[in-house]
């Protein structure tokens, strides 16, 4: 039985350049101020997984891809194992929206062959630790995201990397933190305005919203360590950071 949280029936924007279903999984490791999927942390919706299949199935003729969602989907990882077997079997991609709480799940999964993106958010500077719990509410949160980074960054499935910024939370000094680390970095690199009406409490909804000026100087800066980098803002959606003429729309080449 999965502890199901309900599905995306078709998307073209959560696995670039493909249709996809979205299947999310309810409950996560961290609370996360900024949570727009807060209804998933807690509660119990069980459904088999044939339920989950036969969605899947139905669907398989107009998608290319399944995604698996949250919530965290590696908390649930049977469930998970299951549907990404099935998936494949389909002739389907499979990509997982992970927070990298799980970084041996992660190795078990790909192990299998079973992942073809990988998307993980890295919400903060990874040597900082207490801005990272002060985000996330879980005291090792850091730590076991660099493990599954350093295992995800030597892996042959694709990755692709997200910070969500907030003003007066993580702005440009820890998106180019975060970039640096990352010089080199061959996926792409997406920084997403955060959705503060969203957010479970007022300690987001009461920040000052970021003007899409100050989410495209983010992209620039980061632009500077990472050739792929993209930003997600409430005003145009994604868009991708072209060299050297600046910030073009968004189709997505992934």
């Amino acid at each position: 039985m999965m502890n199901f949280g309900g599905t995306i029936d078709l998307t073209t924007l959560d696995y670039p350049g493909k249709a996809a279903i979205v299947i999310f999984f309810r409950g996560c490791p961290f609370r996360c101020i900024y949570c727009h999927n807060h209804r998933l942390l807690t509660g119990e919706n069980l459904v088999k997984e044939e339920e989950i299949e036969e969605k899947i199935k139905d669907a398989s003729t107009f998608l290319s891809a399944v995604v698996f969602s949250g919530g965290e989907p590696f908390m649930q990882f049977d469930s998970l194992l299951r549907l990404a077997r099935f998936t494949k079997d389909l002739g389907l991609l499979v990509g997982i929206e992970t927070e990298g709480y799980y970084p041996d799940k992660l190795r078990a999964l790909s192990d299998k062959g079973l992942i073809d993106t990988l998307f993980l958010d890295v919400k903060a500077p990874l040597d900082d630790p207490v801005l990272y719990y002060k985000i996330t509410g879980c005291r090792d949160a850091a730590e076991h995201v660099k493990e599954t980074l350093d295992y995800a960054l030597n892996c042959d499935f694709k990755l692709e990397i997200r910070t969500t910024v907030f003003k007066g939370l993580i702005g440009k000094d820890e998106v180019e933190k975060i970039a640096c680390s990352l010089e080199g970095f061959e996926g792409r690199y997406v920084i997403q305005e955060g959705m503060q009406d969203l957010a479970p409490g007022d300690v987001i909804k009461n920040l000052p919203a970021l003007t899409y000026d100050e989410v495209r100087e983010m992209g620039e800066i980061a632009g500077k360590h990472i050739d792929r980098v993209g930003i997600r803002t409430k005003e145009i959606g994604l868009e991708i950071l072209l060299k050297p003429q600046g910030i073009s729309s968004s189709v997505d080449k992934a």
